[in-house]
């Protein structure tokens, strides 16, 4: 687990990418040779993104491998997730993702001096601010249940 902030992401330019309807503008970013230092993908995105240097999946990735409980995300999850090769960002470590890296939560409060986190985005945030990166850029993070307009993410 990380102890101390990673030097190398210092001053870079990040693109955090969830899964909200303004992903678009991140994939339009692309088309058009927009460039980022990092792209970070927030939970499922992992299964959509062409390039990720990190991924925040905060909820137990036993859910996934052990439930259904991930909808329509579970199958595209349990291909995913063990075969990723950069470090995800998580709450619990599970042997079947070699990839997984227990997020810094003592640090990253300690640190910050703020400990509000409710929901993944917030997470690769304060993870972020951790490592003093120059700038966020910050994609998909407007999601809402399709079925449901007036119902959004909690935070």
């Amino acid at each position: 687990m990380l102890d101390k902030p990673i030097a190398e992401l210092e001053g870079k330019n990040v693109a955090l990418i969830a899964m909200g309807q303004s992903q678009i503008d991140y994939h339009l970013s692309q088309v058009h040779s927009v460039s980022f230092d990092e792209v970070w993908a927030i939970n499922a995105m992992i299964g959509v993104l062409k390039r990720v240097d990190r991924a925040f999946v905060m909820d137990p990735v036993s859910r996934f491998f052990d439930t259904g409980d991930a909808g329509n995300m579970t199958v595209m999850m349990r291909e995913t997730l063990p075969v990723a090769d950069y470090p995800i960002y998580t709450c619990e470590l599970d042997k079947r993702v070699p990839a997984l890296e227990e997020y810094p939560i003592k640090e990253v409060v300690t640190d910050l001096g703020c400990g509000y986190f409710n929901n993944t985005i917030s997470y690769a945030i304060a993870f972020a601010l951790w490592n003093k990166v120059e700038s966020i850029n910050m994609f998909g993070a407007d999601f809402t249940y399709k079925g449901n307009l007036y119902f959004a993410e909690q935070g």
